[in-house]
């Protein structure tokens, strides 16, 4: 859900009262339909204008062009303005950003239109989770261009993050207009998505500072002001546990239920695993890779307590600020409390695997079942999400993400993505490869009458951005050092190389009708660096597909 003014770490928050004091609420759009207007240069034209729905758009065109056009699908963005911290960006995308980036890479786009491939996109007509709205946009804006260049033959479809899920809508219900598409770690479905958001917002609430608000906002502006505070708390609820992870001593602010956890001997590590665990969290991030320990005589328990709690910290501090904006977005979009949890039964979440892999990192069997039992639904100290009736039915009639393959599509997502966990792309693939099977059962038997078998054609290709074998570092007196960028962790955490290798698959399945399987393209994985075709693959679908 990557947007580049969006910063993720829950750390970096600035104080929440100077957030306060210079809130800005983004201005509704202005739905009136303008363009194309074109500057006619050479050898690269740029035209812009809005569509019906108000979206800003912009297309670049070689003058070469050779009838084939990409339409990119920009990540999450909010609807509220926060100076300092987050900005409502309504400009028009056209290709991933690099570092510091905002529209797209200036090289993505001159390697493509080197290319003669021209390249359109635009900002949306709203932000926060806009699947429906922007797949409207991106039809409408597709004729817009054909309208404009009648040359045009494919069109391929490419996002990251939300924009992933956007692509992969468009895909779902569009299929006409696309000749293939470029999936990067998409968002899930919502109802699977929002769990996920709503399980670690909740649990970390129910035991760390239950006076975090979480729904029920106020209206307007009043609401926006009742979230940052709820930021502000979250944020100091990770500073917190990241301080007191070898000592095991809870946040001040925690539950009743909490303490008595705390005063039972169980440490805040523990609960912030299981928080964690049941939620789908990962627990390997960008800086703990879960195997390699300090030199010193915690080079035992590292692995197996240490390790996975700071993990599990890392990678919510990086998918906090997405998941409470979120939220409160679609509180605001939908009219009320859109979400409901008073039937989740959170005990079942913990998959049989987690309680024994993370047995001592959860400090055993009688403190499993102890933090579980004060998640029971009747605990009055830990209150369930009751919904809104009429923003659940208004929240359940937005589309969802089916994860069927329509056209020849490309995904990369992250071993370790704390915002989009592989388990999206998983579920997607294991699906495709059931639907696999049983066509290519159908061409077996056609053949036997026949005497001709025609392979089906593959549709699906998945790149996985895989981790070093290990890659936690740790100081001279043993502490771990932060890092950044390591592969195969982190949200949206591509190379330059790696969406260049994405894009040319999908324009090579759009110029052939297939995608490319053969050995050039094993070598131009392998040259991309920290990529691994892989259709064995086991990451555990996300916890909603298990209720």
């Amino acid at each position: 859900m990557r947007t580049t003014s969006f910063k993720s770490r829950a750390f970096a928050l600035v104080s929440t009262a100077a957030l306060l004091a210079t809130l800005v609420v983004a201005s509704p759009a202005n739905a009136a339909a303008t363009g194309p207007t074109c500057d006619g240069a050479t050898p690269v034209q740029t035209c812009t204008g809005t569509t019906s729905d108000g979206a800003l758009y912009k297309m670049v065109v070689p003058a070469d062009f050779n009838g084939t056009v990409t339409i990119w699908s920009h990540g999450f963005g909010g609807n509220t303005t926060i100076p300092g911290y987050f900005a409502v960006d309504s400009s028009a995308q056209l290709a991933p950003n690099g570092p510091g980036q905002n529209g797209g890479s200036p090289e993505l786009i001159k390697y493509l239109t080197d290319q003669g491939v021209a390249l359109m996109g635009s900002g949306f007509s709203t932000q926060g989770w806009n699947l429906d709205e922007a797949v409207k946009t991106n039809a409408e804006l597709v004729g817009i261009f054909k309208t404009k260049f009648t040359t045009t033959k494919k069109v391929v479809a490419w996002g990251y993050s939300m924009g992933g899920g956007i692509t992969q809508a468009f895909a779902e219900k569009s299929p006409e207009l696309l000749a293939s598409a470029a999936v990067m770690n998409p968002v899930d479905a919502w109802s699977s998505q929002s769990k996920y958001f709503l399980d670690i917002l909740w649990l970390m609430k129910t035991w760390f500072d239950p006076s975090i608000k979480l729904t029920g906002y106020a209206p307007g502006f009043a609401g926006d002001m009742q979230m940052l505070q709820d930021l502000g708390k979250y944020s100091a609820i990770l500073t917190s546990l990241k301080a007191s992870v070898a000592s095991g001593a809870w946040p001040t602010t925690s539950s009743a239920s909490a303490k008595a956890l705390q005063a039972a001997g169980i440490p805040s590590r523990s609960a912030l695993l299981m928080i964690g665990l049941l939620a789908g969290v990962s627990t390997q991030s960008t800086s703990f890779d879960g195997i390699a320990g300090p030199a010193n005589a915690q080079v035992t328990a590292w692995p197996l307590a240490i390790a996975p709690a700071l993990a599990t910290l890392e990678n919510i501090a990086g998918v906090l600020g997405y998941s409470l904006l979120g939220a409160r977005d679609m509180e605001a979009k939908m009219g009320g409390i859109w979400t409901d949890n008073q039937k989740t039964d959170y005990s079942k979440q913990l998959s049989d695997e987690d309680r024994t892999v993370h047995n001592a990192g959860l400090s055993g069997n009688t403190a499993i079942a102890g933090m579980l039992s004060t998640l029971n639904p009747l605990n009055p100290d830990a209150p369930r999400i009751k919904g809104d009736a009429a923003a659940m039915a208004k929240a359940a009639t937005m589309y969802q993400n089916t994860g069927k393959i329509k056209v020849p599509t490309v995904m990369m997502i992250g071993q370790h993505d704390p915002v989009e966990p592989a388990g999206i792309v998983q579920r997607i693939s294991d699906l495709y490869e059931e639907e696999y099977a049983a066509t290519k059962e159908a061409a077996i038997k056609a053949a036997q009458k026949s005497g001709i078998y025609k392979t089906p054609v593959r549709k699906l290709q998945v790149l996985w951005s895989v981790t070093p074998k290990t890659w936690s570092k740790f100081d001279a007196a043993g502490l771990p050092i932060a890092l950044t960028n390591t592969p195969g962790t982190g949200h949206t955490n591509f190379t330059m190389a790696q969406y260049k290798l994405v894009i040319d698959t999908a324009l090579a399945a759009a110029e052939n009708g297939d995608l490319p399987w053969n050995a050039a393209q094993l070598s131009k994985v392998r040259k991309a660096k920290g990529l691994a075709i892989d259709r064995d693959t086991l990451y555990p679908w996300m916890k909603h597909y298990n209720q």
